[in-house]
């Protein structure tokens, strides 16, 4: 695909000239054929019942209509809140959901001169953000080639879809040295060694191999109009800086930022989707599990597996080296957690929402073993914030459970850990938090009751005279500072008695009365339960 020249393009495309492209064959406009010259800035792909929270102005929505086709109210409004917030055009495939699309949505769409486009039932999503999304990117490349006057072969090798590893290639043989790019937008990195290099940093891992470039190299600031992509690290300590091309150097700097735009803009219409969708999972009414669930395997989370969530802060230290610092660490330590995540056989995803990450780590382990791995977070957390000294990392960390009401259960526990956290930095996790997860819960009462029932109700299962003798004996443990002889002649129980309920009450509970951590809880459990 060649460039085309920028003076016969506008920054954005009309809706007529998307409709043009082969992913839109076998479309019809229903209504709203005036307003088909509207230029569309993006895709928007929202399909939950709070779809208007994520609109944008000059987007293009692209539905099949599933959180609300069931609700004629909202089918009615879909369209003018679409115009109110400036939508450029709509988009629907009805036939999952709707079979045909309403006529009040027509009716909606041509009072309001708001283009209403039928999609045909073959054509995929996927297919249609990435076509709408190669578009934007040959017209905003085109212009900002022109503005940096970037060399033209670079940049048609970039628009026909060159990714970060390729440019590191390119870049390695141009200026024969090793190269190292750092992806601060997307959160990548891409790695290209010289021979030579290779066989210096031979049997080291790929964390090692950076940090020794980092530390050897050349670094440049990949920045456009005052903005930051991120870094170029140019390793060769064989040659001096003077004998590189200068020329073939700029022309590099100026061109990865082209790729890394376009990566973001493949990456915000994409991961959007399945974003709004685990929000919908955390926080809203769910009607069909067992649709959710399918929706979810969809997307490519299985909800029987177990997931855990962590709610993170990442803030930059005002104290950094310099102003890039924040930035620059911000990326490694996300392709440093997920490697070492991926090697424990624990996939992650990132949500940004508000000033925290929401994080989403899923494993086919079970959940006992899955616990014993985060037990290790708050240790690792640590030596993180040692290590990326311009950062500061703040955490709460739920326990892993399984399906959707697990996934909620673990992002629950995660805020109100991450509240107790927030006096201090490192990773707080919920299961250590004692007494603390009802001092920092939202709702006191619920957690007190929740923090009572995991306590004891497997003591409260048993027979029930069995687990009221139980909880008397613990009563009169406690009240007998565990005198295992008082509390058998308190209870004018035989002692072996005695010792054999007090071992099932630690067996049943999991907790040790010899510790003096876990008899707190458990002595606080027993109150609560008794003046609930």
């Amino acid at each position: 695909m060649a460039v085309q020249n920028t003076g016969e393009l506008s920054y954005f495309p009309c809706l007529s000239e998307l409709l043009a492209l082969p992913v839109f064959q076998g479309s019809r406009v229903l209504a709203g054929e005036a307003g088909l010259e509207t230029l569309v800035t993006g895709v928007n792909l929202s399909d939950t019942p709070e779809y208007y929270n994520w609109l944008s102005s000059g987007e293009l929505m692209i539905t099949a209509c599933y959180a609300i086709h069931d609700d004629p109210d909202a089918l009615a409004g879909f369209v003018p809140k679409l115009v109110e917030r400036g939508m450029s055009g709509l988009c629907v495939k009805p036939v999952q959901y709707l079979g045909t699309v309403p006529q009040v949505m027509v009716d909606k769409a041509r009072e309001h001169a708001f283009p209403l486009v039928l999609l045909p039932d073959g054509v995929r999503f996927a297919d249609i953000i990435k076509a709408v999304s190669d578009e934007l990117l040959l017209r905003q490349t085109a212009l900002l080639s022109s503005i940096l006057t970037i060399n033209k072969l670079l940049t048609r090798t970039i628009v026909e879809g060159a990714d970060l590893d390729e440019i590191s290639r390119m870049a390695c043989s141009l200026t024969g040295s090793s190269i190292l790019i750092l992806d601060c937008i997307n959160s990548r990195r891409s790695l290209r060694l010289t021979e030579s290099a290779a066989a210096r940093f031979c049997g080291m891992g790929d964390d090692e191999v950076c940090a020794a470039i980092i530390s050897g190299a050349k670094m440049y600031v990949l920045e456009v109009g005052g903005y930051s992509f991120g870094f170029l690290y140019i390793y060769d300590p064989a040659h001096p800086l003077a004998k590189w091309d200068e020329g073939i150097l700029t022309q590099v700097l100026q061109t990865i930022p082209l790729e890394i735009s376009r990566e973001r803009t493949v990456r915000e219409n994409s991961d959007r989707f399945l974003d709004d969708f685990v929000l919908h999972l955390l926080s809203d009414n769910i009607l069909d599990e067992e649709r959710e669930c399918a929706r979810a395997m969809g997307l490519g989370m299985d909800m029987r597996e177990n997931c855990l969530i962590i709610r993170a802060q990442l803030q930059e230290r005002p104290d950094a080296a310099n102003k890039y610092a924040g930035l620059f660490q911000r990326t490694l330590l996300v392709s440093e957690i997920k490697s070492t995540l991926a090697n424990l056989g624990i996939s992650m995803r990132k949500i940004h929402t508000g000033g925290e990450y929401l994080i989403i780590l899923s494993s086919a382990m079970d959940q006992r073993s899955f616990s014993a791995v985060s037990e290790r977070f708050p240790e690792a957390v640590e030596k993180l914030n040692l290590e990326y000294a311009a950062l500061r990392i703040t955490a709460g960390c739920g326990r892993p459970h399984a399906g959707i009401a697990g996934l909620r259960q673990s992002d629950h526990e995660a805020c109100v850990a991450l509240r107790a956290a927030r006096r201090s930095t490192g990773l707080l996790l919920f299961s250590k938090l004692g007494l603390l997860r009802v001092l920092y819960a939202s709702e006191p009462e619920e957690e007190s009751a929740a923090f009572v029932r995991e306590t004891l109700d497997k003591l409260l299962e048993r027979e029930q005279s069995k687990g009221q003798e139980l909880l008397k004996t613990l009563e009169s443990y406690f009240r007998n500072f565990g005198n295992l002889r008082r509390v058998s002649e308190e209870m004018f129980t035989h002692y072996n008695t005695v010792v054999y309920r007090i071992k099932s009450i630690q067996a049943a509970t999991g907790l040790d009365l010899h510790d003096a951590d876990q008899r707190f809880l458990l002595e606080l459990a027993l109150y609560l339960h008794r003046n609930s």
